[in-house]
């Protein structure tokens, strides 16, 4: 096996464990569900904020693997995360394809934007509205990106994508 191939296949195992963090989160985000959908509270609301923050930030772990590894570096600048949510749906000629359809892109900025203020701003200030629209989305959401990673990572260790 060619060094090239040794390193996208650990790329890919990288990535895959990340998502299966992802899962383990999304197992305990039904559960509180579960318990707790019909007492909505300011601390639940909380809770369940942080539940979405930590998906997105878990999403964007596995974007940071691969622009680091396939592109050379994360984007600088102020709103590199933004950035990095937008490369991932560029196809890189010669590099690598786009990691990510443009519809997931669509959903995934409205998990971005939710957690920049779920991290800059306190508990009370949550906006409730804002966190009911994601929570329809949330599930869908989770499993089209754990669908097209999967299917990157197949891509990465030399398998044909979906």
């Amino acid at each position: 096996m060619k060094k090239d191939e040794l390193v996208l296949k650990r790329l890919a195992a990288e990535v895959r464990d990340e998502l299966e963090r992802i899962s383990k989160l999304m197992k305990e985000y039904r559960e509180f569900i579960r318990k707790y959908s019909k007492h909505r509270d300011m601390h639940l609301l909380r809770v369940n904020a942080s539940y979405m923050a930590d998906f997105y930030m878990g999403v964007e772990k596995i974007f940071s693997t691969l622009i680091e590894e396939l592109n050379g570096g994360n984007p600088k600048g102020e709103a590199w995360h933004k950035r990095l949510l937008l490369a991932m749906t560029l196809e890189v000629k010669g590099v690598r394809p786009a990691v990510i359809s443009n519809a997931l892109y669509e959903n995934l900025v409205q998990f971005l934007g939710f957690r920049h203020i779920v991290r800059q701003a306190y508990g009370f200030q949550l906006d409730e509205k804002k966190l009911y629209e994601l929570e329809k989305i949330f599930e869908k959401t989770y499993r089209r990106f754990s669908i097209e990673i999967k299917d990157f990572c197949n891509l990465l260790e030399g398998k044909k994508r979906r």
